[in-house]
């Protein structure tokens, strides 16, 4: 039997101490992006699309109705600073009612604290975007799915499997 699994809420914790739960209006997880090249070789007669060549850079867009200077003030900051982010969604099977946590943890910086337009009478707050992200976990009710490290040289876990082993002890081993 197929699931039909339903999002029921959703939080951004920053810092692991500022949770924006009742700020947030919108949030987008970051896009995981194949980079691809188009090849016609000598003699064909048909392109092809030339696939793994790592993923393009991840960004996650956030949008908060508050003006809360402890996320505005994160902007830029010396080379090296990076913050935490947590993203947590709560999801509810519609069709045997079990519940489910998905979450993805990144280290990442605030790229972009842009104020919405001002208008009397509406609630106004700020559109945000975290960007040169050096580390990105995502994980189901517990289980790690994919894990990034930059530092690290790459993928660590992809598909809930060990990834890059042998590629790390060579190269930063």
């Amino acid at each position: 039997m197929t699931s039909f699994r339903l999002l029921r809420g959703f939080t951004l914790v920053v810092n692991d101490a500022n949770n924006l739960g009742i700020e947030i209006e919108e949030a987008k997880l970051p896009s995981l992006e194949e980079k691809t090249e188009d090849f016609q070789p000598g003699g064909s007669d048909i392109e092809i699309t030339v696939a793994g060549l790592g993923l393009k850079a991840p960004k996650m867009p956030f949008k908060l109705k508050s003006h809360n200077p402890l996320v505005t003030g994160l902007i830029g900051g010396p080379p090296g600073t990076r913050h935490d982010f947590t993203a947590k969604k709560f999801v509810v099977d519609e069709v045997d009612g079990s519940e489910h946590e998905h979450a993805i943890d990144i280290k990442g910086r605030l790229l972009k604290a842009e104020g919405e337009q001002m208008q009397a009478g509406k609630a106004s707050g700020y559109d945000y975007e975290v960007g040169s992200i050096l580390t990105y976990s995502e994980s189901w009710d517990g289980r790690v799915m994919h894990r990034f490290s930059l530092l690290l040289g790459g993928w660590t876990t992809w598909n809930y499997q060990a990834v890059n082993e042998a590629r790390r002890r060579i190269l930063f081993g």
